[in-house]
């Protein structure tokens, strides 16, 4: 999840700017690299996978239930 690094960085540096511009995507992207590695891009992946797959398994759950209630209906 790279780009959402990147993307939260970018927010919290926008507002910490007093309302000038922020840092480019490219401007952070380095030091985001500088100060971590490679690996500070993967920074809060855990819990980003973590939360994603409650949020499908809900959602792929929900979809069987309703669809086999509806098939329900229709035999009735």
């Amino acid at each position: 999840m790279p780009l959402d690094t990147i993307k939260t960085r970018l927010q919290v540096l926008e507002n910490e700017e007093n309302g000038r511009r922020g840092p480019t995507i490219g401007q952070t992207v380095r030091k985001l690299v500088k100060e971590g590695g490679w690996t500070a891009c993967y920074r809060g992946l855990g819990p980003r996978w973590a939360s994603m797959s409650m949020s499908a398994t809900t959602m792929i759950t929900t979809y069987e239930f309703l669809k086999r209630l509806s098939a329900k209906n229709q035999e009735v």
